[in-house]
């Protein structure tokens, strides 16, 4: 019993002890003060090319830290020289090595060369492709008129390369050069000309025909018209001049087209009836070409009226339905009746820019330099809208000018309209070509050689990125021939489209789906 009372005593005196507070310091003893942090050294790193802020990487060797999206970021450091490796994706590494601290508030500055890439696209002829889009991670571009780029912070990975009407590539690039060059391959194109009236699309039980024609054969496309011939617009569409003018019959719906297209993997192209347009011409009469004998517009032999190319008033039409069309599905827009008026009386042809006094002035060098022009910035106009938004951009020209030294007083030349587009589609019909053509009594009988001969003598004067993609006949030709016409294109790496002016096709002319 006494000893339990000695412990409660010791107890209390302990926890009494406990609660008085620290005990006094005893003279000659001090205090341990704990050690400062180690100072700290606040960094901004800036792209050297443009002295913007960038996310990096601040390598001590002892520890890393990242930036904020500021370029701001702090390191420890331990009183020595202390080297500070600087990283960011898309710029070449810094170094920095901190031997004091900066100033108070102002951090040390790091700025960072970016890597840059270099390169070129190119068709298979070397020529140098403008306007494909050339992507490597985040950043994209678009190649110069030579086929040339430049990626600025460019980062190890995929480099993809897409232009329209041209396959799309794609190379892995691991920083081991600062220069590539990418060729591309036009896209092979087998297509049927489909009418936008109840002969092809304006018809559900044709269309569906069409799509199963496609599904079993190599036809990989459809040339679907937008606009005819008399000028009429064959869908739905907000274009107000079109209406103003009453040209719009919707025979299709142009939504559904699309999907149908798309679901069964076809290329989506648009025909636009471009010049010839009696419409339009006859409801403006100050856009249309004017007979000079009468003061009115100017009709061919079928009695249809023709816009006046040099009149930029009377591009916008056709330029505003090409836009509608890419904006909403399409993959390339075609223009047909580029060109000035033919098959009538072309020596009363007046334009607003020139007319002609004689045949010598009609067929001169200045007068067809003039047209040349004309219908070249057309196109080039067409494809600054229309390129940028994805779509590709077309024209159909006279065979004959493959051939031809002049432009046959339609403005159409094969060097310069190479040189504002992306296809040009030469319509090789030999039913059409005269007798005595290359000495043959029916041209028509001889498709095979006056193809080959257009061909051959029509490449060598594509001066700049265009590729050639020929229409083909369907009319009043054997099906084994029309095959042996297909494969003279293909051979050519050109692919072909076929014209049928009543959508008229079957499986026995075309190759079958491998």
């Amino acid at each position: 019993m006494r000893r339990r009372s000695t412990l409660l005593l010791v107890a209390t005196v302990l926890v009494t002890s406990a609660c008085a507070g620290p005990a006094a310091l005893v003279a000659g003893e001090s205090v341990i003060q704990p050690e400062p942090p180690a100072p700290e050294v606040p960094f901004l790193v800036l792209g050297a090319d443009d002295l913007t802020p960038v996310t990096a990487e601040l390598d001590t060797g002892a520890e890393v830290v990242a930036t904020d999206a500021d370029g701001h970021g702090t390191v420890l450091w331990n009183g020595e020289p202390m080297p500070v490796t600087v990283r960011a994706p898309g710029f070449h590494d810094g170094s920095v090595v901190v031997e004091s601290l900066p100033d108070a508030g102002k951090p040390l500055e790091v700025r960072l060369e970016p890597v840059v890439l270099t390169g070129t696209v190119s068709g298979p002829d070397g020529r140098g492709l403008p306007g494909a889009t050339v992507t490597l991670g985040d950043v994209s571009t678009r190649t110069n008129p030579d086929g040339g780029f430049t990626l600025v912070r460019a980062q190890v990975g995929d480099l993809t390369v897409q232009r329209p009407a041209w396959e799309p590539a794609t190379l892995t690039w691991d920083a081991s050069t600062d220069e590539v060059a990418v060729d591309l391959a036009p896209r092979m194109i087998h297509a049927l000309r489909v009418g936008g009236d109840n002969t092809g699309a304006g018809s559900d039980a044709k269309w569906a025909e069409l799509l199963d024609l496609a599904d079993t054969t190599e036809v990989n496309a459809f040339v679907l018209d937008t606009k005819n011939e008399a000028g009429v617009v064959l869908r739905d569409t907000e274009v107000p001049l079109a209406h103003e003018i009453g040209s719009v019959a919707e025979y299709y719906d142009l939504d559904e087209r699309i999907r149908d297209m798309d679901e069964h993997g076809l290329y989506k192209i648009t025909r636009i009836v471009t010049f010839q347009d009696d419409f339009l011409a006859r409801h403006h009469p100050e856009l249309a070409a004017i007979d000079s004998s009468t003061g009115q517009p100017w009709v061919n032999n079928r009695n249809l009226a023709w816009l006046d190319p040099t009149d930029r008033g009377a591009w916008e039409l056709p330029l505003d339905l090409a836009e509608e069309a890419c904006r909403r599905g399409f993959d390339e827009v075609q223009f047909d009746y580029v060109r000035f008026p033919s098959d009538g009386t072309i020596s009363t042809l007046k334009f607003d820019e020139f007319s002609y006094d004689t045949w010598d002035d009609y067929y001169g060098a200045e007068a067809t330099a003039k047209r040349v022009e004309t219908i070249a910035a057309f196109l080039k106009a067409a494809y600054e809208r229309l390129n940028p938004m994805g779509c590709a951009v077309a024209a159909d020209i006279f065979a004959i000018t493959l051939e031809s030294s002049g432009d046959e007083g339609i403005g159409q030349q094969p060097e310069a309209l190479s040189e504002s587009i992306d296809v040009l589609s030469p319509m090789i019909y030999t039913y059409t070509y005269r007798k005595g053509w290359m000495g043959f009594d029916n041209p028509n009988d001889h498709a095979p050689e006056v193809v080959t001969a257009a061909l051959d003598a029509g490449i060598p004067r594509l001066k700049g990125f265009s590729i050639y993609r020929p229409w083909l006949q369907r009319y009043n030709i054997p099906d084994d021939v029309i095959m042996q016409l297909q494969s003279i294109a293909d051979e050519r790496g050109l692919g072909w489209m076929l014209w049928s002016a009543t959508t008229s096709f079957d499986a026995g002319f075309l190759p079958p789906a491998e």
